[in-house]
């Protein structure tokens, strides 16, 4: 007979169902969170998209004709470009930049390329055509004007502006694209803003052309390939956001009643893309690279530096110049020879810091010591055994030449160097030089007490160009107030003529 179920004890059924009431309230709780979590997620969503909606304020049909009608350069449009590139040359060959800023200000190069980018994005080849066609007139007239500029005025001296413009790197493409992409957005919206002038002036598309007219008019080629390229990469980086934007806005795409008409067309247009994209890529892998190397060349550097705390040896002058075959490093020294040790640690920073493939050129004085010990050597070996008077003076001859290395050796290291010494310097650092003086000239204004400067005046050879012999004077004033420890130490140019 089975057991009967005993009744249960009247706490333990309270307790039981006080505890089912406990976890009923958890679960509410818990999904009341859930339901409040989500509520703020959706909420919090949704501002972020109040604020970072492009949809807002948009005006698909007004953008389209105003990027159509800021295409062409004819008239009024043409007349603006040639005052902007004027205004653009007076003040690179001037290094101002304020004036530099208003050519920028004023010029309307940025319309062919946003129209560029637009026709791309709607399938519009009629469109591209134009603006390759305006862009293309736009070029010449910026070019054409600014080479006159600079065939008429004296040709300036080349200064920071000029030099700047000849060179792509990652900021200015980065300022190019971002410039682009807020310069679209803007002209996209249906009440204007000030921000179009802002990207005239970050994307930098004036003072290119002017410095490549610069080339051309001082037959610098240097200056013309590195200025088309750092404007055709500016123009691509600009292009680009703008037919981005037009894709995800989903601006209207050209329509075909033709079918074989549109798959033409749209070809066409592929392969545009594809010709400006794979060049613009390639190019910005280049200066990628660039910038790694010219990063890992400032670390070697410093790194060097530290090498040479506790030794007497000054570096002078530095070097980085980049090619994607042949990179180099040169380092110009002053005071005692470096070690084999030295050397030693320096190859191994330049693997540390992945500069294998770098050359690394170091250009220090002489060792006079040790050309003296070579000397009396030579002359112990060719005179021992000789006593008549011919060898004997030839021995004093000799002694008398080693007694002059030693004296210039102890004013190379006791005092601030004769002109001897400096020259000898010079021609051995500074080997493209063909002339040099060097004097103690004193100076006064009229105003102020008379000064004493140290002076070095040298030749540099006619084939020489403007930025070889600005780059070179730069390193030799430099050298010449760390050998003579004075900063007032100048070098100036002179002819015979």
């Amino acid at each position: 007979m089975a057991e009967e179920e005993l009744p249960k004890k009247p706490e333990e059924t309270a307790g039981r169902h006080e505890s089912e009431q406990q976890r009923e309230a958890e679960k509410q709780a818990a999904d009341k969170a859930q339901r409040g979590f989500r509520i703020a997620l959706n909420n919090t969503w949704a501002f972020l998209q109040s604020i970072l909606s492009l949809s807002e304020g948009l005006d698909k049909e007004a953008t389209t004709e105003g990027i159509k009608m800021d295409v062409e350069f004819r008239g009024h449009a043409a007349w603006i470009l040639v005052a902007s590139i004027m205004i653009a040359s007076i003040g690179l060959s001037v290094g101002n930049i304020p004036i530099i800023v208003g050519a920028m200000l004023i010029s309307p190069l940025m319309g062919p390329i946003l129209g560029i980018g637009l026709a791309a994005g709607t399938n519009d080849f009629e469109l591209l055509k134009r603006s390759l066609t305006n862009f293309a007139i736009a070029i010449a007239i910026s070019v054409v004007i600014s080479t006159l500029y600079f065939l008429i005025v004296p040709t300036p001296e080349i200064n920071a502006e000029l030099l700047d413009r000849k060179t792509a790197t990652l900021l200015s493409i980065a300022v190019a694209f971002f410039g682009g992409f807020a310069g679209i957005i803007a002209g996209s919206r249906s009440y204007k803003s000030n921000v179009v002038p802002g990207v005239a002036i970050a994307t930098a598309l004036m003072p290119p052309l002017c410095t490549v007219g610069f080339g051309i008019a001082n037959a610098e080629l240097d200056f013309i390939i590195g200025a088309l390229y750092l404007f055709f990469i500016n123009s691509i980086f600009i292009a680009l956001p703008t037919y981005l934007y037009i894709h995800y806005m989903q601006f209207p795409v050209k329509e075909f009643i033709d079918p074989m008409r549109e798959r033409k067309i749209k070809r066409r247009i592929a392969f545009f893309l594809v010709l400006i994209i794979i060049p613009g890529g390639i190019i910005f892998v280049n200066v990628i690279r660039q910038s790694f190397f010219s990063r890992n060349a400032s670390q070697f550097l410093v790194a060097v530096e530290e090498t040479l705390e506790d030794k007497n040896i000054t570096i002078i002058d530095k070097q980085v110049s980049y090619d994607a075959d042949h990179p180099k490093i040169k380092i110009a020294l002053m005071g005692d020879p470096v070690s084999q040790d030295t050397r030693e640690r320096w190859e191994d920073l330049r693997a540390e810091f992945g500069l294998e493939g770098c050359q690394l050129e170091i250009r220090e004085p002489r060792d006079f010591t040790e050309a003296i010990e070579d000397l009396r050597q030579e002359n112990l070996n060719n005179s021992a055994g000789q006593i008549e008077d011919f060898y004997r003076s030839e021995i004093e001859e000799r002694d008398a030449r080693i007694d002059e290395l030693e004296r210039r050796l102890n004013q190379y290291e006791n005092s601030e160097g004769t002109f001897d010494d400096i020259s000898a310097e010079v021609k051995m650092l500074f080997p493209e030089i063909q002339r040099a003086a060097y004097s103690n000239l004193v100076e006064t204004s009229f105003n102020t007490a008379a000064d004493t400067i140290p002076t070095l005046m040298v030749q540099w050879p006619e084939d020489m160009t403007e930025e070889q012999i600005l780059a070179s004077r730069d390193q030799l004033s430099r050298w010449l107030s760390a050998r003579l420890k004075d900063d007032k130490a100048r070098v100036i140019g002179y002819s015979l003529e």
